[in-house]
């Protein structure tokens, strides 16, 4: 079964996309998962059903200090977390793009991991770890994405201070390239990849499990691009 075998893990923004889909590989591998996001806990059902029987759920918001608090409090003590909410963030360019959303992005990507981070802290058993979620736009910068560049570059550079701060907690990072499904013009941009194509969700999750599973890796930003950022 892995290293997660009856290990307790949270996953924040676990009811869609890359969260859900690490709650499910988590469970398939005899992890206890707590999927959190704002509307899990009204969703009860449909993630079990996704995820596997004996999930439990947990609604929160990561924009709220008191949200935070309270959900991590019915949590309870978990060995791993995983963070991987992503806001809804209009591409535009710099000169053009709305600022409030920009700093809405900031505030629920960046600063609810920081507010996350804060009080699960306590929690986490000392030989367990924290995953967060950067992506390609940290790195490689594409026109019409600057917020979420800034975003993703804080959020490395956040990974590595906590490793220092936080340790023996291990604190690690995912950074995903373009994942499946993609518009025809990113999939025709993959194939110039060395890759030759767009990640599956299912591969890029896997980077998630091996870091929660590496008793040695930590301060780790983990880059599952195909090789984008080479060419």
């Amino acid at each position: 079964m892995g290293g997660l075998k009856n290990k307790r893990v949270l996953v924040v923004g676990g009811s869609s996309g890359l969260g859900l889909m690490v709650s499910r590989l988590a469970r398939g591998r005899g992890a206890e998962v707590v999927i959190a996001s704002r509307t899990a806990s009204d969703r009860h059902e449909e993630l079990a059903e996704a995820v596997g029987a004996g999930i439990e759920t947990v609604s929160l918001d990561v924009t709220s200090e008191e949200d935070v608090e309270s959900g991590l409090e019915r949590v309870g003590n978990i060995d791993h977390m995983v963070v991987a909410t992503r806001p809804p963030l209009s591409p535009a360019l710099f000169v053009e793009a709305d600022l409030d959303q920009a700093r809405q992005a900031f505030e629920t990507k960046f600063w609810g991991q920081c507010r996350l981070i804060r009080q699960a802290h306590g929690r986490l058993a000392p030989d367990g770890s924290i995953v967060l979620t950067s992506g390609i736009a940290g790195e490689r910068i594409y026109a019409g994405n600057f917020a979420m560049s800034v975003i993703n570059s804080a959020t490395e550079t956040l990974c590595r201070a906590l490793a220092v701060e936080l340790a023996p907690v291990r604190i690690n990072a995912v950074s995903p390239g373009f994942v499946a499904p993609k518009p025809p013009d990113v999939e025709a941009r993959a194939r110039r990849f060395p890759a030759g194509r767009v990640a599956s969700a299912e591969e890029v999750v896997k980077a998630y499990i091996h870091l929660m599973e590496s008793p040695y890796v930590t301060g780790t930003t983990l880059v599952v691009d195909g090789g984008a950022r080479l060419v």
